[in-house]
């Protein structure tokens, strides 16, 4: 499938003299994605309504002298009456201002559908110079400059938030419009759009465990992410910020930069990457005091640290280390004892199943399942192994039992392999489905996959079984 979409900059070169002529000394900048047009205006009518304020604006042109600069800053809502903010220089008389904020405001303007839209428009000034006004700040911008200055706690919010109004409703919409022969989309679409995640949900079931989740991923060309930027979006909705960038830091990989997606991938990861930045500062405190032997400190860093951020697993680990070792300490328990450690992995792995540590092996198994989530470091060294690199994830994912993670992965490098290794990522995607319990959509492809399935998993017994460290836990 492949989305339908038209940059509202087009419309409005092909449709405003205004925008298109710069003798008309009047310039439109759209502030925002204006690529979203599609579900987020009814653009006909919003371009006819917004010419309505551009020939206001060309006729401020004509009764102003050329030296005379005017900006107007139009944000566009979902309801309620328009937002405008005035700019001149030289600075105009403030009845003069007012008149003109008056007049735009008497100007119907059609609401978007699902988000805010801002718009700068400029009176005698070149698209250089257009925002060139003291005071002026772009709003998209100045969103951008309270996200970054805001704590820890704050910039939790306004991801949730962001995930919740602005990239959720954006994406299940073009969920909705999908042409009707995938219907996998448009199922998933219909699922999210009435989903409450404001409210806490089970993010697993929507998606790993719902067949119209797959079904949909499967739908989408190659390089169309928009079926796991709404899962990530809805992971950064409820929270799981390490869940998310896990996925994003694959996805985006084979992102088409061009798409719809591609866009609030790049936002998520700007945003996430400096919430795990600011994150890592303060756990770091914790860190250098565990290192001074003052376990108690350290544990009380950790604890603050997750009234604000539960779901952190690397907090939760060293909250665990810290803990453990003031146990030690304390002559409690032994330094071998992994009884806390059984407990402390549930909430580690549950916020982030890919954590790099383990720490306990009782047996063969559970040593080699511990070497497997080490590897996992020593992926993505060579940009030229990629491909291999992302295969190899997927493996060690399965390995761990993190299905829908491996299943994802193997579906992405699919397009982008050889012949063999593409029969091969379809076998183990498909096997994955099987154990996340979605196991019709099988019935789609050629293969006897009951012995398929087989084989792999006897595959991965004999890895298992022949690892070096899976064999020193029989000596």
């Amino acid at each position: 499938m492949k989305l339908k979409y038209f940059a509202l900059s087009v419309l409005l070169a092909c449709s405003s003299p205004s925008f298109a002529q710069e003798n008309d000394a009047l310039v439109i900048k759209l502030l925002d994605n204006d690529r979203i047009g599609a579900v987020n205006l009814d653009q006909d009518k919003f371009i006819a309504s917004l010419g309505l304020v551009t020939e206001y604006c060309k006729g401020l042109s004509d009764l102003f002298a050329p030296e005379q600069k005017i900006g107007i800053l139009l944000t566009v809502h979902t309801s309620g009456a328009a937002t405008y903010k005035c700019y001149s220089s030289p600075a105009l008389p403030t009845a003069a201002e007012a008149k003109i904020l008056n007049d735009l405001h008497a100007i119907p303007l059609e609401h978007t559908r699902l988000v805010d839209f801002p718009v700068f428009i400029a009176v005698h000034s070149s698209p250089e110079t257009a925002t060139d006004f003291t005071g002026f700040e772009n709003p998209v911008q100045q969103k951008k400059s309270v996200y970054v200055n805001a704590d820890l706690a704050t910039k939790l919010q306004l991801n949730k938030e962001y995930a919740l109004k602005e990239v959720l409703p954006v994406l299940t919409a073009y969920e909705l419009i999908a042409e009707s022969q995938y219907a996998g989309v448009k199922n998933f679409g219909k699922k999210a759009s009435t989903t409450s995640f404001g409210q806490e949900q089970d993010v697993y079931a929507f998606t790993s465990k719902n067949p119209d989740y797959w079904r949909a991923t499967m739908e989408m060309g190659a390089g169309n992410q928009l079926i796991p930027t709404t899962k990530i979006a809805a992971l950064v909705a409820q929270g799981e910020l390490d869940q998310a960038m896990k996925y994003i830091e694959i996805v985006r990989m084979f992102s088409d930069k061009e798409s719809i997606s591609a866009i609030y991938l790049d936002e998520l990861k700007d945003r996430l990457s400096n919430f795990h930045n600011e994150l890592s500062i303060a756990i770091e405190k914790g860190i250098s005091a565990h290192d001074r032997g003052n376990y108690i400190k350290a544990i009380a860093i950790y604890n603050d640290i997750l009234k604000v951020y539960p779901n952190s697993a690397w907090a939760l680990y060293e909250k665990y280390y810290s803990e453990h070792a003031q146990k030690v300490a304390l002559r409690q328990i032994e330094a071998t004892d992994g009884e806390d450690w059984a407990k402390a992995k549930k909430d580690i792995y549950k916020h982030n199943p890919l954590y790099h540590m383990d720490v306990h092996a009782s047996n063969g198994r559970g040593a080699y399942l511990i070497v497997r989530r080490q590897e996992i470091s020593k992926l993505f060294k060579n940009e030229d192994q990629q491909l291999q690199d992302v295969y190899q994830y997927a493996m060690i994912a399965s390995d761990l039992g993190i299905y829908d993670f491996a299943a994802q992965l193997f579906w992405l490098t699919i397009p982008y392999s050889e012949k063999d290794m593409q029969k091969d990522a379809l076998h183990q995607y498909l096997y994955c489905l099987e154990q996340l319990g979605v196991k019709d959509l099988k019935a789609n492809f050629e293969g006897d996959f009951s012995t398929i399935f087989k084989e792999i998993e006897q595959q991965k017994k004999k890895a298992m079984k022949e690892s070096p460290i899976y064999q020193s836990m029989k000596k």
